[in-house]
């Protein structure tokens, strides 16, 4: 993708990139960061902002992105113009390597309900004084070897992604838009033949 540090027409790149994957454009009040934009795509819950060689997809801190497992298929689902992996220009977590969905990248919603399982498998609360309050500190990486392990068991998502080339950006698109509507990627084929044969029937 282009770069667009410092370029004051980025606004004319952003919306193109954004019309060719099939996202919404939403006028926001201009950045004045690394790439000054004014728009931003928007699927969702997720928002798209351009940096300067890449977009950035995100979910609000308090939202959940998407689910690991679909997250792991499209990250291992081949490039359509390439021999390799959609994971390493859709990099979950915008982890510079393209590294699996299954490591550090994805989180646990935490809640109660994970305190309470970490505290049965010994980890114990601590008084932060900035919090004002009792947490469990654990790392991203930690908490994603006890999940891998089969120790601790809870959903978890990846809420941030960096996409590299336009391919990636549809791609990605394609795959938040129909988990947004509620239909996990491996089922849109048996769904549209759902439908097929029941126009059929009717007929």
């Amino acid at each position: 993708m282009k770069n667009l540090a410092g370029e004051h027409t980025a606004d004319k790149t952003i919306l193109e990139e954004l019309y060719l994957a099939g996202i919404p454009a939403v006028k926001v009040e201009q950045h004045k960061g690394e790439v000054p934009f004014s728009y931003v795509g928007k699927i969702g819950r997720w928002t798209f902002s351009r940096r300067w060689y890449y977009w950035s997809a995100s979910v609000e801190d308090d939202q959940t992105g998407l689910p690991l497992d679909i997250a792991l298929e499209l990250h291992n689902k081949k490039h359509p113009t390439s021999k390799e992996i959609l994971g390493l220009t859709v990099r979950a977590g915008g982890h510079g390597g393209g590294i699996s969905p299954d490591d550090y990248v994805s989180d646990p919603v935490y809640n109660e309900e994970l305190e309470q399982k970490l505290e049965a498998l010994g980890y114990k609360k601590t008084y932060y004084e900035f919090l004002g309050k009792e947490v469990i500190s654990i790392s991203r990486g930690e908490m994603a070897e006890l999940c891998k392990s089969g120790k601790l068991q809870v959903e978890r998502y990846v809420n941030c992604y960096h996409i590299d080339d336009q391919i990636g950006l549809l791609e990605f698109a394609k795959a938040i838009t129909t988990f947004e509507k509620g239909l996990r990627p491996y089922r849109i084929k048996e769904f549209f033949n759902f439908k097929k044969n029941n126009k059929n029937k009717k007929q």
